[in-house]
């Protein structure tokens, strides 16, 4: 049976690889789209999400507009157009897609689609975590009627990509991040950050797979791909990763990721050199193995499962099957 999931994207090149996999998967039941700001502004990132929705045929799909910026204070990032072009899509996005939003707002669809179908729906986010914080603000009873949540963002132990520390989803809105870990998930969220996604990589072979145009989805995301590539491989080259195909993959096929273990995550929401950081305090399983240990936790934190390894092969070859491998 396929696994209704509600997705929330900031609209980029490799939010639009995701997004293609998860509304093309017979695993996955994508129910809605929500948008939010970050690669681009917020009316950028939901044309390109229209777009994406309307090549692979699934204009049934609602997509809902969220929040335009983040929950201040917040650190001042350009945005990263160098990475996703100025339309999200590589400045290879084409005619406007005839597909329209829907009236409602972001927030207000995830918490009523989530509300009628307690226990039901996953959630995945792919950007910065605000529509998310504003629903957990809002609705106090939201987070323990999530089926399962899984974030694309953070770093446990491999430093940051939009700041020294901070990787890019979490650096835009450290509240909204900090809100939503802390939030009373039913079961511990899945973490995807960049500890696998700059191990799960498109390699070469890859890319020229892609310029075969062998499925509408290689004709589609040849252009943006390659765009995002000359950046966006800035920390893996000559590999390219693709962070928000991961995270869709992790629910979908979530034996992906290898090894995530439940511990204890805060964000850095101090304003300082490590502003935008996900801790992860690896110290607690050494603490648990103490017999009598009365080490104390630390406040703010709370136990997500952290992913730190991926069967990267798995990871490869579902890419390959997207651009139209056999």
């Amino acid at each position: 049976m396929a696994r209704p999931v509600v997705i929330d994207t900031d609209g980029g090149v490799d939010d639009a690889v995701a997004l293609w996999w998860a509304l093309s998967d017979p695993a996955l039941d994508v129910v809605a789209i929500t948008v939010v700001w970050g690669n681009v502004d917020l009316h950028l990132a939901t044309e390109s999400v229209l777009r994406v929705v309307h090549a692979v045929g699934r204009d049934d799909v609602p997509v809902a507009v969220g929040m335009p910026g983040p929950l201040p204070p917040a650190p001042d990032l350009r945005p990263a157009t160098f990475i996703h072009g100025e339309d999200g899509l590589g400045n290879a996005a084409g005619e406007v897609a005839p597909v329209r939003p829907v009236d409602e707002p972001a927030t207000e669809l995830i918490a009523r689609l989530v509300g009628e179908r307690p226990g039901e729906l996953a959630l995945v986010t792919l950007g910065p975590l605000t529509n998310i914080a504003v629903v957990v603000a809002e609705h106090p009873g939201f987070a323990g009627e999530v089926r399962e949540l899984v974030v694309m963002g953070g770093s446990a132990r491999r430093g940051g990509n939009a700041l020294p520390c901070g990787e890019a989803n979490v650096a835009h809105d450290p509240i909204a991040a900090q809100r939503v870990v802390m939030a009373p998930w039913a079961r511990p969220p899945l973490l995807v950050g960049l500890d696998v996604t700059l191990v799960a990589t498109l390699r070469p072979v890859e890319f020229a797979l892609l310029a075969e145009h062998r499925s509408a989805a290689a004709t589609f995301l040849d252009a943006p791909l390659r765009f995002y590539k000359e950046f966006g491989s800035t920390f893996t080259s000559p590999d390219t990763p693709c962070h928000d195909l991961l995270a869709v993959l992790a629910l979908s096929s979530p034996e992906v990721i290898l090894d995530a273990p439940a511990l204890p995550l805060s964000v850095d929401c101090g304003g300082g050199a490590a502003w935008g950081t996900t801790v992860v305090d690896f110290r607690a399983p050494f603490f648990a193995a103490l017999e009598g240990s009365t080490q104390s936790a630390a406040a703010g934190f709370a136990h997500w499962r952290i992913a730190l390894g991926v069967d990267v092969e798995m990871f490869r070859n579902k890419a390959r099957t997207l651009f139209g491998a056999p």
